[in-house]
């Protein structure tokens, strides 16, 4: 929860909490812990776990995000008020279902870990050196480079999701209904049930992922129904606790006496039969309506333009993430769809004379770095977007026949609130969007209510608009007051199944269409407003939502086999089914909403008064380090302290070798304010034992004859060197994806030399100040392979720098000081540096081409010790870094990468392997002084293998091979020492995280 707004948070505790939250949640704040109070002694019954202190429960809404997380490590929760309206999910009442999965996280997750609480994880790592240098420096650049965990938890996705949402008997908060159903049924008809391997990590697209909490919740359910233990999931979280690897299949196995595998197999089977007896049912009365012809799982909210000849919606074509959407408009007679906006969501609305659309776009905003909504307009003469509402947090809206008023969602402190407002003047030739003071009424839902999707009548007089209440899901209609000032309810549908929603009016004004659940499988119906009398309009496998109706033809929108898609029927008559079918009146079948654990809620909960919030620190966390570098063992540690809001964070680090060399570091971030205010201190210490002859001392001669030489005494230095570095500064966002930030640095490098005779001379050898102001874009459109293989958008970088530095030439006797005294040489110089990636995807399925070009320059003339440089990992991989150094530099490289293997689910235990790919690059590029000579460029290829994988179910991982050959041979002298380069192979390794750029540590990383 690293956001700006909430600078004085308030706070309060109770038996088992602490509680934080922003001013204007007490009511959500109250009711949540509650809840956690009501569930804690069940969950830790049911676990034999209980946390080692109060857990934190934060509830924030800075975001129009339904969301929460569990730092279970941490022993903190953090909760975003905003409730779902996720069409991957029905309707729950969502505080408490959150506050009892994450919860259960908490338990589960702190039963399964290994060991300690304060030790989240060791970590085993390895640094190898490039063999060239330069004379002034100890080692050559990283060519290899790697870290890895071995975290204290290793549970996998299915079981961790599947146990936060089976909860435990009789909470009721979480429970299997339609919309699960909905995803699952399909999943395993079309044949693209996630593996069991699979299911153990996210990292997939949008649909993926949401499969694993169902099919995660599903199978966990089926194993604790099926087995012969009532602990069952109690045991196999003790069991994945072993300080031993131990996977899921065994932990399961010697939980059950049956391997996880045979439980998925046995489960699968079961899905296979149920759900292939419903769509034989089905099959012989689905409706055959057309489908508009486009890609994506996400085809949303449809709606008819008023002369019924296109329908406008939402579509992530093409795109991994249900949140990539973009507004497009099908035309029924050229059948062609056309993209009209990027960046919108849902619901839509078309302007009465057809000549825009409404949407919802999230942005970024630039004050508090929040990601909330608002409604813009995309007019068609123009072909602009103009933007209709300033800070509403408004998710949906719909213009009024007469064009004059706009109905809308405002999304705040747990609810969805219903306003009017005056339409802005579009037609003006700037448009002057709305703010809050604007809003000519607001009626307020009760705690935890929220609207959705509101639709005008057509006579302009009634609003209908779904409603999410405390235990389900209706429909309400509003009349417009006689002086069109307010809404006065009407009429509520809830019906007695609980699941009506998506509601549009028909032409005449005398019925609804609505998405009911009427017998396990959502379906578009007419209501009758006169006689309250329903029809059924569809009959599909999936399901069926967002109905909408011009000039006799339904568009709706259907969940088929591969994710949502809109569907049209030009003849959209009442259907009526077979008794033996799935029909309104048949026994056989009951709806999913008529399950539903009867669960009172009670919303009327005391609201303790909280204090204002004083920091309040977590414990002092370890992650100790298992280090290799430069040939030595050099074990160390990494620990993490912050306050529980995150405001103020501190990471050190430090690591020592027999040689005493060590290396230690530490940054702090505040971020009370806006823009982040950040430190960084890193110190490094290296020893060195030379031995040099003493040519005014013979001791000996060896060889015969001729060959007879003097044998000369020798002597040796032992060099410490000491590096320190500091850096303060400021950082903020300056829009989606771009960082700022302004810092002053102070660097200071010693060196100690001790003689045989234990004399000794310390000196420092550069030291000075630098100020520094970068910017620093990452515009990767998301993806699953947005790692391994970004297929579309950029990075970039610009810094430029302001160096006043000392750099050592001398030492002199006499002077100000006492005894020896260092000479320096001034270097106040400019430098300015930058570069860009560019990724494009290629016409052949999943190929890509980069195209990388950084530069630089230094203004003024330095020492060699400031020079740029060129080669290595980060530049010309088929050079030493220290090969291409100068005052000016310029590389470009394209790299060609292709999948090997684009989908896997290979486990081989702790690892998971989840995609391969080769590359093929060529770069081109000089560092140098002076003018620029283009027959001194050089030149060198190469290729490499990429293996995106997960360790121990959570944790990503990314191995990169590289081989390059750089064509040019050349030498470099430097201090009287003469190095040929070029002409040969040379070999990179990194196993990271994520995927190595250079754009990571340029310039910083120099």
């Amino acid at each position: 929860p690293k956001k700006y707004q909430d600078i004085y948070p308030l706070n309060f505790e109770t038996e088992h909490f602490l509680v934080f939250y922003a001013e204007g949640l007490e009511d959500v704040a109250a009711l949540g812990v509650e809840v956690a109070e009501e569930i804690h002694e069940p969950l830790c019954e049911l676990y034999d776990y209980r946390p080692d202190g109060k857990v934190s429960l934060i509830f924030s809404d800075d975001d129009d995000i339904a969301n929460a997380a569990t730092y279970f490590q941490s022993n903190k929760i953090h909760f975003y008020a905003t409730s779902m309206a996720w069409d991957f999910r029905g309707t729950h009442n969502w505080l408490r279902n959150v506050v009892t999965h994450e919860y259960t996280h908490m338990i589960q997750l702190g039963a399964a870990r290994k060991w300690w609480r304060a030790v989240p994880a060791f970590y085993v790592q390895f640094l190898g050196y490039e063999s060239e240098r330069r004379p002034d420096v100890l080692y050559g650049y990283p060519n290899r480079l790697m870290s890895w965990p071995l975290p204290s938890i290793t549970v996998p996705a299915w079981l961790a999701e599947g146990t936060a949402q089976y909860q435990f008997d009789g909470s009721g908060y979480d429970y299997w209904d339609s919309h699960r159903d909905m995803l699952l049924r399909q999943a395993v008809l079309s044949g693209r049930l996630l593996s069991f391997d699979d299911m153990g990590y996210f990292g997939k697209t949008s649909l993926q992922s949401e499969e694993i909490y169902n099919l995660g919740f599903s199978l966990t359910k089926y194993i604790a129904d099926h087995s012969d233990s009532p602990d069952v999931l109690r045991r196999i979280s003790h069991r994945l606790a072993n300080p031993l690897p131990v996977t899921a299949d065994d932990a399961v196995r010697k939980a059950t006496g049956r391997r996880g595998m045979e439980w998925y197999r046995e489960w699968k089977a079961d899905l296979e039969r149920q759900y292939r007896g419903i769509q034989d049912e089905l099959t012989p009365y689905l409706t055959k309506g057309d489908t508009v012809p486009v890609s994506g799982f996400v085809n949303l909210y449809p709606r008819l333009s008023p002369d019924g000849k296109r329908v406008a919606f939402i579509s992530n074509q093409n795109r991994d993430y249900f949140g990539q959407s973009s507004l497009y408009i099908f035309n029924f007679d050229s059948t062609e769809s056309e993209i009209i906006a990027p960046a919108a969501h849902g619901g839509l609305s078309w302007l009465p004379d057809g000549s825009g659309i409404v949407f919802a776009r999230r942005g970024v905003r630039s004050s508090t770095g929040s990601r909330q909504f608002d409604l813009y307009l995309y007019l068609f003469d123009d072909k602009k977007t103009v933007r209709l509402t300033n800070g509403f947090r408004a998710e949906s809206g719909d213009v009024s026949p007469d064009g004059s008023t706009l109905v809308l969602t405002i999304n705040e402190s747990g609810r969805r609130d219903l306003a009017l407002a005056p339409m802005p003047d579009y037609r003006a030739r700037k448009v002057k969007s709305l703010s809050r003071e604007d809003l000519s009424y607001r009626l307020e839902a009760l705690p935890h209510e929220q609207y959705y999707l509101p639709r005008w009548s057509p006579d302009g007089k009634h609003v209908a608009v779904a409603c999410h209440r405390v235990d389900g899901r209706g429909v309400r209609i509003f009349a417009m007051h006689e002086q069109g000032e307010r809404l006065v309810k009407e009429r509520e549908f809830d019906g007695e199944l609980l699941e009506l929603r998506d509601p549009s009016w028909s032409e005449d004004g005398r019925s609804l269409l609505v998405a009911w659940d009427v017998d396990g499988i959502s379906n578009i119906y007419r209501m009758d407003l006169e006689s309250d009398s329903r029809e059924r309009l569809t009959v599909v496998l999936g399901g069926a939502f967002y109905p909408d109706m011009r000039q006799g033809r339904l568009a709706f929108t259907d969940f088929c086999e591969n994710g949502f898609r809109i569907r049209w029927a030009d003849d959209a008559t009442p259907l009526r089914l077979p008794r033996n079918s799935l029909d309104t009146n048949a026994d056989e079948r009951v709806p999913y909403a008529s399950k539903i654990p009867r669960t009172t809620f009670d919303f009327d909960v005391p609201q303790p008064k909280g204090a204002l919030y004083k920091p309040v620190f977590e414990r002092l966390y370890w992650f100790p380090r298992i280090a290799f570098d430069y040939g030595t063992f050099k074990p160390g540690t990494y620990v993490l302290v912050n306050d529980v809001l995150e405001k103020l964070t501190f990471i050190g680090g430090f690591a020592i070798n027999q040689k005493r060399d060590y290396d230690l570091f530490g940054l702090m971030e505040y971020r009370i304010f806006y823009p982040t205010v950040f430190a960084e201190y890193y110190n490094v210490q290296r020893r060195l034992t030379s031995h040099f002859e003493d040519s005014q001392v013979i001791v000996g001669e060896e060889g015969e004859g001729p060959n007879r030489r003097p044998v000369f005494d020798t002597y040796r230095i032992r060099f410490r060197y000491s590096l320190h570095e500091i850096e303060f500064g400021l950082r903020a966002p300056a829009g989606d994806g771009t960082e700022i930030s302004l810092s002053t640095i102070y660097d200071s490098y010693n060196a100690h030399n001790r003689f045989d005779d234990e004399t000794s001379i310390g000196i420092t050898y550069f030291k000075g100040w630098a100020g520094k102001i970068a910017l620093r874009q990452d515009r990767r459109r998301p993806g699953v392979a947005s790692e391994i293989n970004p297929r579309g958008g950029y990075k970039a970088y610009i810094e430029y720098r302001r160096a006043n530095h000392l750099f050592y030439t001398d030492l002199e006797i006499g002077g100000d000081a006492v005894g020896l005294q260092e000479v320096y040489a001034p270097y106040n110089y400019d430098m300015l540096e930058g570069g860009a990636e560019k990724y494009l995807a290629l016409p052949a399925w999943d190929h890509s081409l980069e195209l990388r070009l950084r530069g630089g320059f230094v203004a003024q003339h330095v020492d060699p010790f400031f020079y740029l440089y060129a080669g290595g990992l980060p530049g010309m991989r088929g050079y030493s870094f220290y090969s291409l150094g100068g005052e000016r530099i310029a590389v470009g490289t394209a790299t060609y990468r292709f999948p090997i293997v684009p989908r896997a689910s290979w486990n081989l235990w702790p690892l998971s392997i989840n995609r391969i790919y080769g590359g093929l690059f060529a770069d081109i590029g000089d560092a140098w002084n002076g003018d620029f000579d283009t027959e001194r460029l050089k030149t060198d290829v190469g290729g490499g293998l990429r293996l995106q994988m997960h360790s121990f179910y959570s944790y990503p991982t990314a191995l990169a091979f590289d081989v390059a050959y750089g064509f040019d041979r050349f030498s470099v002298t430097e201090q009287d020492r003469t190095t040929e380069y070029g002409r040969e192979v040379r070999y990179y390794l990194t196993v990271l995280f994520s995927f190595y750029s250079p754009f990571s540590n340029y310039p910083d990383g120099r």
